[in-house]
This record gives C-alpha cells, sequence and structure tokens, in this order.
C-alpha cells in the first residue's frame, strides 16, 4: 500500500477518486486529508455549492501540484443515517467512480482503502487502473 504523498511525488498515480457524503462538516476521510495538502481547495467547493455530496453526484476536479496537473474525481454519497453507512454506500457507488475515471480516461488514480473498502483483488487494482493508498 502506498502513501499519497509517495504515489503522487513519484508519478505512480495521476490523482484520486474520492467520496464525499452531504453531512460530512467539515469533511472526512482521504478528502479531508487532500483538502488540508490543497489549502483547502475542496472546502471551498463546498462552501460556493458546487460540491454537495448528493447521491450519484460526481464532480472533476484538476489541481496543478509541483508543475504537475493531478486529477480528482469525486462522487457523491448522499446522506449518512450513521458512520457504518459509510462503507456500505461507498462501496456500492463504487463501480459509479470507476466509470467516471474511465470515460475520463483517467489513470493510474489512488483510492482509499478505509474510504472505500476496496480489496487488492478488485478487478480495477489487478487491472493496474486502481492503486490502493493509505
Amino acid at each position: 500500500m502506498l502513501t499519497v504523498d509517495s504515489a503522487f511525488l513519484d508519478s505512480q498515480i495521476s490523482g484520486a477518486l474520492l467520496i464525499c457524503f452531504e453531512n460530512d462538516r467539515p469533511l472526512q476521510g482521504a478528502i479531508a486529508s487532500l483538502d488540508w495538502r490543497f489549502n483547502g481547495v475542496f472546502s471551498k467547493l463546498v462552501k460556493n455549492q458546487i460540491l454537495t455530496g448528493a447521491e450519484g453526484e460526481t464532480l472533476y476536479v484538476p489541481l496543478l501540484w509541483n508543475s504537475k496537473t493531478l486529477h480528482f474525481v469525486i462522487v457523491g454519497g448522499g446522506l449518512l443515517r450513521s458512520n457504518s453507512d459509510r462503507m456500505q454506500i461507498s462501496n456500492s457507488l463504487l463501480p459509479t467512480g470507476i466509470k467516471k475515471v474511465e470515460e475520463l480516461k483517467l489513470g493510474p488514480i489512488g483510492v482509499s482503502q478505509k474510504d472505500w473498502e476496496i480489496a487488492t483483488d478488485h478487478p480495477a487494482v489487478q487491472g493496474g487502473a486502481l492503486w490502493i493508498l493509505n
């Protein structure tokens, strides 16, 4: 498993597949970690209601980092009734995110194992389209 920093620095991934829930305020998970790294850009998208976290919403966000464009695909997860819903919902939305990554012809893209509960034997991981990050 790679760290986000090493994966970006070594150009092993070109971005990340993220999930955002409507009632995750402040942001949680990998999107929160990357929000900090990119000076609050994802929080600004939420504040300006460009990113809502509505179920099925997909947003493509290219960002410049160290003279390199990184690609972020954010999938909206809808409302969480409880924290235990997080994994069940994100797991069902993973195909939506993978489809968008394929449509945009991005790759390879990193995914947080904690956010997506993805296994190393997932076909997209085996095929090299997704890299599991911690």
